[in-house]
């Protein structure tokens, strides 16, 4: 019924590729292919995210993204303010437009108490947490040569976090 956006869970999944270890570079390739998300979408994310002072980003060989801050620093309603705002937080539960304080639906005192709960649990909520589900419960950085392989040097030799191994001379930035 009521869930987090889309965008918000591939952000997540992307800042927890650059959780360990602190202050690893991660490439644009490297992280879509740990996460599934696509390219073009997940650079637009990343670069969210770096504006809001949450990742750093670093052009060319060696570069790609890491975080700007610990994970214990980053709370899930700082990724959902970022990339969302704050919109449903202000719209009815019930999905009326002209629902108020003043003309008040049916639902509107019990989901102004229950945003308030959310929010306060999406503010505690950090980085760190997700991450740690997402490495241990689900082994998802090292199941099925998913994540940590995907962080290898790629097929090029180069060392470039950011080569596919495909395009080997092409230049290539941590925004590819």
């Amino acid at each position: 019924m009521l869930a987090l956006s889309q965008t918000v869970g591939y952000a997540l999944l992307a800042l927890v590729c650059l959780e360990p270890p602190k202050g690893a570079w991660r490439g644009g390739v490297q992280i879509a292919k740990a996460t599934g998300v696509p390219k073009p979408y997940l650079s637009k994310i990343l670069h969210t995210l770096g504006r809001a002072g949450m990742i750093r980003t670093k052009r060319g060989l060696g570069g790609g993204f890491t975080l700007a801050r610990p994970a214990e620093a980053i709370s899930v309603m700082d990724v959902v303010e970022a990339l969302d705002g704050r919109p449903w937080q202000s719209r009815c539960l019930l999905g009326l437009s002209d629902c108020s304080d003043e003309r008040a639906c049916p639902a509107h005192a019990m989901w102004r108490e229950q945003r308030a709960v959310i929010e306060q649990h999406l503010r505690s909520l950090t980085l760190a947490e997700i991450a740690r589900f997402e490495h241990g419960a689900r082994g998802w950085l090292t199941s099925q040569g998913v994540g940590r392989s995907a962080f290898e040097p790629q097929g090029d030799g180069s060392g470039d976090p950011n080569s596919d191994g495909v395009s080997a001379g092409k230049s290539s930035s941590a925004a590819d």
